[in-house]
């Protein structure tokens, strides 16, 4: 099998090579009949030179169509070798196996995606803690100043401890404002 393989391999390569000729020949070509017409253009050039001009170019035209006649004769088996090896690996390989080679590799990806949003939105939460970690602090100090008569805790809290306001209760805009009033 592997030289089979080895075989191919080969006669692939060299039939990238055509391809490879052919494309510098063309280009060699549109070169050939660019500078003809430029030397036609001329009024100081002789028509001979043109008629050579236009010879050369009609030479490596001819060259060309050999080899597209000898890439479309050898195409042919390289494209029937494909197929066939198309053919064997869809019929060697389960289809189950593949679906679940997908399954898994965008599992994969769905979980890479959700590790970096989860890492997104932690980042994001712990920065809200932060935050309210802050205002909640500022609020106690306050809140434990004015601590001993408060209508909350009844003067039972001890300087030492935060109490927690009373967020269910009322909002706390509303609580520091009544606070202020009283």
């Amino acid at each position: 099998m592997d030289s089979y393989k080895e075989l191919f391999d080969a006669y692939f390569c060299e039939v990238n090579n055509l391809t490879e000729l052919l494309a510098k020949y063309v280009n060699a070509y549109r070169l050939l009949i660019g500078g003809a017409g430029e030397l036609n253009n001329i009024a100081l050039a002789r028509k001979k030179d043109v008629r050579n001009a236009i010879e050369r170019a009609n030479q490596l035209g001819e060259i060309i169509d050999v080899l597209l006649d000898v890439l479309e004769s050898v195409e042919c088996a390289y494209l029937d070798y494909i197929r066939l090896k198309s053919d064997i690996i869809a019929l060697k390989t389960e289809k189950k196996l593949i679906l679940t080679e997908i399954d898994n590799e965008l599992l994969f990806q769905n979980s890479k995606r959700e590790e970096f949003n989860a890492k997104k939105n932690n980042d994001e939460r712990e920065k809200k803690k932060r935050k309210r970690r802050k205002t909640k602090k500022d609020f106690e100090k306050e809140f434990n100043k004015e601590c001993k008569d408060c209508d909350v805790c009844d003067g039972e809290c001890n300087d030492n401890e935060p109490v927690d306001p009373p967020y269910q209760e009322e909002p706390l805009d509303e609580f520091i404002n009544k606070k202020d009033i009283d």
